[in-house]
Formats: structure tokens, sequence, C-alpha cells
């Protein structure tokens, strides 16, 4: 690839973001439109090292029934991120595919999380 002034510099080894379903989509929505530099500070975070733990309060793998999921026949991890004091999204995290998959996102805590183990 040859680069030449004024061109964007495309990232290497990029991750893919997909939303996975509508409620992650419209979650999007609001979160962009109500926390967007927060936003767009998880999208740096997430798509530059998707299993970080050096932030274990705002960037961690979800426990117990929710640490996963199957999406193709796979399972796969399930992350989250949490973007404000209740905002969260949750990414499904697919290395073969170099993707990220919005399994959740929104303003509002998410009550799966609430349930007492």
């Amino acid at each position: 690839m040859k680069l030449r002034k004024g061109d964007e510099a495309p990232r290497p080894r990029p991750w893919r973001v997909v939303v996975h379903n509508l409620n992650a989509a419209r979650g999007w929505a609001e979160l962009l439109a109500q926390a967007p530099g927060t936003l767009d500070r998880a999208w740096v975070d997430i798509t530059s090292e998707p299993r970080s733990v050096s932030n274990p309060g705002r960037q961690h793998r979800l426990k117990y029934e929710l640490k996963s999921i199957k999406l193709g026949g796979a399972e796969l991890e399930q992350w989250q991120y949490e973007i404000t004091g209740g905002g969260r999204i949750w990414y499904v995290i697919d290395d073969a595919e170099r993707t990220l998959y919005l399994a959740l996102a929104g303003t509002g805590h998410p009550r799966q999380t609430d349930r007492q183990r």
C-alpha cells in the first residue's frame, strides 16, 4: 500500500466492531448521544486490547453464565466495558475473525449482573 500526502493511514491489524442485535444498536446510539467522548475512549480501549486487565473496574470479563456466549457454533468470551456510572458495553471476542460483537450497550446498568451468587 502506497500512501500519499493527505491519505488516511489505516490502522494495522484492526479489530472490526459489529453490532450483534437491535438492542445493542439502540444502546450504542444512546451512548453516542449522551457520552460521545467516553464512548470514543472505550472504542480505542476495546479495539486496542479487548482483553486488557489494566483497569479492571472499567474493563473485565463477565462472570458465571455471562462469561461466554455461543456464536456461530463457537463458545466466545464476553467482556464488559463501563462507559459511565451505569452505562455499559458488553462485547464478544472472536479471535479467528478478529471481530468484536456488541452484545449489549446502554446507558443504564444491566440487571443481569445484579444476581446474587
